[in-house]
């Protein structure tokens, strides 16, 4: 609190001080570092992540729940025959829970393990990577949160316990004893462990649609078509620090001799110079084109923008489309242009010409207009935006020259940045890796004391940018996996025992007739309404989810909606498909139950 009204102080001075730049500054934000580390989609993330686990550890919960409903109807005689001879029914709830905490206790035990596993892997994926994180920041099991996952862990299996245990412990031992049957599940019992299987139908089909898309989301990242060839270029970055080239004049005569150097070279096709971080990020801002009206301040279209000397359209391979490229005259003291890709002309001048028409950067951060530019050319689009979302930005762009700047007032001489990329074409039949060397050669003759840094083609430094998420989309394929697998298993699992329990209905049907294909189709149907209802209530709550959480979810997620049909309709089909696998085999155990044999077992 102390250091917002300390900085805020500062903000309200300088905001009266300098009120042409700093007018609308009159306040600071003071945030803890760890919201920098972990911006909202990441905590967005983050969070759905540990809802996954939550919700796999349900579908956990209930298969352990169904098996101690299964355990504790064989053992029904056990159970009576230990209450007649004495037993309390506490004693008997405590013996049964004993038994579910040494499952749990054997399941923490090699769950650790794996998590310490699961971790080391997790630190060397991400050290692995391109861009990976600091050294200081490690990846180690928390005491804490190892403590809070035992604790959930035997508190689930005390409660997955607790019922089968209570329920079980209240039978009346004289009826159970006078029943020369093995022992059959009560009506509430069956109707609790269908309602289990619905729920893990349910929570699993939730799962599997986030899974779904969220590894869909991360593939289209990785497969976007930029529309040039990110692995055909080799591109840099520079810095000229003040020490070396003091004042923008001297940076222009820097790379105006190094763009003369590069083209000079008989290993280079074309050279260029831009903005562009990384060939990854580039700029955008709000615009207004001239002769339109903007009634509000988010009225205004944010687009794209690039820094670019002559030539970059050929390093890219972007058709030029209409009118003309820059060229070394093209100066804002002289006349403020821009060059417009054809999404720009398409989204705001429709079928009409856009060569002549003009347009201004508007009231973004900077409180100044830009000059009006005038469209001197249109060149096919490339996508300019890194692969991430950039909520309310379009994808069209426009570019300015190279030492224009695109937003603020025009300059009165031309302004060379510190920093820029350069961008070398290797001549036909070399690869962009291979001429690497004689970048740096070319660069040393212009300057020997400046490095490169960065040095990749723009494949690789994309592919860096979104290395990460290929973890977390082995992680989440991995988390809906599991749950499809715990599911099908506890549907196998309550299908099976509601078959056994019921063999000796089966022998009596069929010594009285019924065929074998009728005892699958009954076994089959009520199999298929839990599964039904199973997957409607799934499907119903993911669609909620989805409706409610729309735009929080579009953060996370990209190129793909969060009500997108064709992962539900997949999903759909999956987890049917498995669901009735699950049942089918069960069912056809019981067209082999022989009539004879089932009544002797009674």
């Amino acid at each position: 609190d102390s250091a917002q009204a300390e900085f805020a102080g500062f903000a309200r001075r300088f905001a009266a001080a300098y009120p042409d730049t700093n007018k609308q500054f009159n306040d600071a934000q003071i945030q803890p570092l760890i919201r920098t580390f972990t911006p909202l989609p990441i905590r967005g993330m983050l969070l759905t992540m540990l809802a996954f686990g939550v919700g796999v550890l349900l579908i956990g919960c209930v298969n352990v729940m169904n098996m101690q409903f299964a355990r504790a109807t064989i053992r029904l005689k056990e159970l009576a025959i230990r209450s007649s001879l004495g037993a309390t029914r506490i004693r008997l709830v405590r013996q049964m829970l004993t038994e579910s905490l040494l499952v749990a206790t054997l399941g923490a035990l090699l769950g650790i393990g794996l998590a310490y596993f699961s971790v080391d892997w997790l630190a060397a994926s991400f050290r692995a990577q391109q861009n990976g994180p600091p050294r200081w920041m490690v990846f180690e099991i928390d005491r804490l949160a190892l403590l809070i996952t035992v604790a959930a862990t035997f508190a689930a299996a005390l409660l997955s316990g607790l019922m089968p245990a209570l329920m079980s412990s209240r039978t009346d031992a004289a009826s159970t004893l006078k029943d020369s049957g093995r022992g059959n599940s009560s009506r509430h019992v069956g109707l609790l462990t269908r309602g289990l299987v619905v729920f893990q139908i349910a929570v699993t089909c939730i799962l599997l649609i986030g899974s779904v898309l969220q590894v869909r989301s991360i593939v289209n990242q990785q497969t976007i078509d930029y529309g040039y060839d990110t692995g055909g270029i080799m591109s840099a970055r520079m810095g000229l620090m003040d020490g070396d080239y003091p004042t923008p004049a001297a940076r222009k005569i820097f790379f105006d001799r190094l763009l003369t150097t590069l083209r000079q070279s008989s290993q280079f096709e074309s050279v260029a110079l831009t903005s562009r971080f990384q060939m990854v990020f580039s700029g955008n801002g709000p615009i207004e084109i001239e002769g339109k009206t903007y009634n509000a301040k988010g009225d205004h279209p944010n687009v794209n923008f690039e820094q670019v000397s002559p030539g970059f359209f050929n390093v890219l391979g972007q058709k030029l489309l209409e009118g003309r490229d820059f060229d070394d005259s093209d100066l804002d003291s002289k006349q403020p242009v821009a060059v417009i890709n054809a999404e720009f002309a398409r989204r705001h001048f429709g079928g009409q010409s856009p060569i002549g028409r003009r347009f201004r950067t508007g009231d973004g951060s900077n409180p100044q207009f830009g000059p009006w530019r005038t469209i001197v050319g249109v060149v096919s689009t490339v996508r300019m935006a890194a692969p991430f979302n950039t909520r309310n930005v379009e994808d069209s762009g426009f570019y300015v020259p190279f030492y224009s700047v695109a937003f603020g007032p025009a300059a009165a001489e031309p302004i060379a940045n510190q920093f820029a990329t350069v961008i070398v074409k290797p001549r036909a039949g070399q690869t962009a890796d291979a001429i690497l060397p004689d970048l740096r050669r070319e660069v040393r003759k212009v300057d020997p004391n400046l490095p490169l840094y960065f040095a990749a083609t723009p494949k690789f430094n994309l592919d860096g940018s979104v290395a990460i998420n290929r973890i977390i989309a082995t992680l989440f394929s991995a988390l809906g996996l599991v749950a499809i697998i715990l599911a099908a298993v506890g549907i196998y699992g309550v299908m099976a025992f509601s078959v056994s329990q019921r063999t000796v209905e089966f022998g009596v049907r069929m010594a009285l007739g019924a065929a074998a294909s009728g005892i699958l189709a009954m076994v089959l149907k009520q199999g298929a309404r839990q599964i039904a209802l199973g997957l409607s209530l799934g499907l119903a709550i993911a669609l909620a989810i989805a409706t409610v959480g729309r735009d929080g979810i579009s953060s996370i997620l990209f190129g793909v909606s969060a009500l997108d049909p064709v992962t539900y309709i997949a999903v759909f089909g999956l987890v049917t498909v498995i669901s009735l696998f699950s049942v089918y085999v069960p069912a056809q155990r019981a067209t082999r139950v022989r009539p004879m044999e089932a009544l002797r077992a009674e």
